[in-house]
Formats: C-alpha cells, structure tokens, sequence
C-alpha cells in the first residue's frame, strides 16, 4: 500500500511516500480502506519527537484519524461487516481492566490507563490503509461523507468535550473561544453558539476573526494588537465571561485566567505556546473559578459530534485539502497557522 512513512524526527521534508506492506489483521481486528485523512497538531508534534509519554518506532506512518470503508474483517468481529463505513478512533482503549475503577467502563475510554495512541504507538492513517480493533472503531453516519468526518472529527468532538461535558456551557452564558482560526475554536465557536451562549471569539488575525463572525461569534479580539484581558471585560461591563476555550497557553492563558468570571470554567486541550504558566492561585480561589482539560474525547462524544454533523447542526470548516503524496506541504501549512479550520489529505479510491 502507499503510505507516508517518517524514518526519524525532523521537520516536514522527513515525511515520504513509500510502498509498505499492507497491514495484518487478527482477532478481533478490522482492515480499514481509507479515503481521507486529517492533519492535525498532534501529528507534528510526533513527527517532531515533541511527545514526552511514548517512543515511536521507525519506520513510522502518522495520522491520528480518518475515514473510509471496511476492507477485510478478523475472527471474532461481529459489529463491523465488510463495506461498513467507518471512522477509527485515535486513543485506542483496551475497553475492560483489572482496575477499579476501570475508566472505559465509566465511559471514559478517552484516559484508559493501558492506552495506545493511533499514529503514535500504532501506525496511522496517512496511508492508504489502517487497522484496528473491533472495539475502537465507530459507525459513521449515511449522509456524512469521508471528507467531512476526516476532516473534523477529532475537532469537533475534542471542543463538544470542551465546552459541553468539561465547561458545561450554558443558554445565556458568555463564552471565550481561543484561537478561532484553529480546528478546535472554529468548531466550538459553532458549539457555544447552539448552545445560546453569547460567544467573544479571539485569534491573532483580523481575517480569522471577520470567519469566526461567520460561524456565529458576536463579539471579536485580535489579542496581538489587543490586550485579553481588558478587551473582555469592557465586552462584559467588567464581570468576565463564564466559559473560556483555551488551546493557545503562554500568556494568552493567563490573560483567560484574568478574563473569568466568579464561578467561571476554562477548558483546555494543549496550547501551541509555552505550556507552562503562572497562575494566581487565590484569584482563582476568590473567583471560585476552576480549570479544567481533555485528553481528547471518548467514543460516546465522537458519536455525538459526527451525529451533529450528520445532520448539519453543526458543519465542517475545511482550508484546504491535499493529496495523500503532499502531507509534507499539509503539515507545513498547518505549522504556519496562515489557515482557518482544518487541513484534509485526500487518499485515492
């Protein structure tokens, strides 16, 4: 099969196309004919050698979601049948443990303690091909094409997680969406908006900006030529917003930290600036204001995001696509943060 293969940690120009042999399924494993992939951050940060938690072993194809059709079903599979349209799912859980308690019973598979990770431990999906297990794969919906779940699936399903199960938004409430131009931010400027919330949308760009009008913000701050912090309560009449979508870090959290109200909630992903900030402890505490993260999202959140999206509730925000040959270029544009939303490869039938 053609696959995009890294044989060391580098920058875009180590990804290569190459013929591999096509995976082996056994037991319990489901052969996945795949027609799109995502890029996302996470794909650079492994191609970079930038993830401090696992090794990976070369040679290497990244890719930590996609979507296409069952080729090839292993013994013992009884949900998936062979044409199954289908998306896996990148944190790959082991679905039972001897722990107690055992967090995929709970329905948080998205933090199993024995977890693999797609395209970091196991191969991705860049690639013409991908395996999986029977329990870490997902339906996808009829009228939801391959593009439009590569393209967002992860995105949307991490800022529903966000901004809905972590930061319980509410109708009425103020949002603060970060980096709107992102994958996550448009996707939850979408989420807050059906949500009834009042959405504030901030991003480094006016052009970014003027988008995240379009998806449903009300309110806009380019916050490298304004301050945070002082833009959001002037917006808020000096109380501060209830939610933040936090995914940029560095000083950009601090400020969001600043900008909360009393009882307010942060939710972040990772961040794309320094990760480590200081925090004012007893502000929090006067503010009774919490902090919370995602380790992405559990299969019962992916199945709602595809489902809104399926049914148009909420809709996809593609830059650009690129064929599978080009993920060195995808990536690169990806690392220079000059898009609005999500970058596709597109993998020949």
């Amino acid at each position: 099969m053609k696959a995009i293969v890294i044989n060391e940690f580098g920058g875009p120009e180590v990804l290569h196309q190459r013929e591999v042999a096509t995976p082996k399924i056994g037991p319990g494993e489901v052969l996945i004919r795949l027609l799109a992939a995502g890029v996302n951050r996470y794909d650079v940060t492994t191609r970079r050698g930038e993830i401090p938690y696992a090794a990976v072993s070369f040679p290497h194809v990244l890719g930590v979601e996609g979507a296409g059709i069952v080729a090839e079903v292993g013994s013992d599979v009884t949900a998936f049948q062979i044409g199954d349209r289908v998306v896996p799912v990148l944190t790959i859980s082991r679905g039972v443990c001897r722990h107690n308690p055992c967090y995929c019973q709970l329905g948080w598979d998205n933090i199993c303690r024995h977890f693999d990770k797609l395209g970091l431990t196991k191969w991705g999906t860049y690639a013409e091909y991908v395996k999986a297990s029977e329990h870490n794969l997902i339906h996808l919906p009829d009228s939801l094409s391959f593009t439009d779940a590569a393209t967002s699936m992860v995105a949307t399903a991490t800022a529903w997680e966000l901004t809905i199960s972590r930061a319980q938004l509410r109708q009425g409430e103020t949002a603060l969406v970060n980096a709107v131009g992102g994958a996550v931010g448009s996707a939850a400027v979408q989420i807050a908006r059906c949500a009834g919330a009042r959405v504030i949308a901030s991003a480094g760009s006016d052009n970014k900006l003027e988008l995240a009008r379009q998806l449903g913000a009300d309110e806009l701050i380019n916050y490298k030529r304004q301050d945070l912090k002082t833009e959001v309560l002037n917006l808020t009449e000096g109380r501060g917003v209830d939610v933040v979508i936090e995914t940029v870090g560095g000083q950009v959290l601090q400020q969001s930290i600043e900008a909360l109200a009393h009882n307010g909630r942060l939710a972040t992903a990772g961040s794309v600036g320094s990760s480590k900030v200081e925090i004012d402890i007893f502000r929090l505490l006067r503010k009774q204001a919490w902090i919370t993260g995602t380790h992405f999202a559990p299969k019962a959140t992916i199945r709602t995001a595809l489902d809104l999206l399926a049914e148009k509730r909420l809709r996809p925000v593609l830059a650009r696509s690129f064929p599978l040959v080009e993920a060195g270029e995808a990536q690169a544009l990806l690392e220079s943060r000059e898009f609005f939303g999500n970058i596709l490869l597109e993998i020949d039938p």
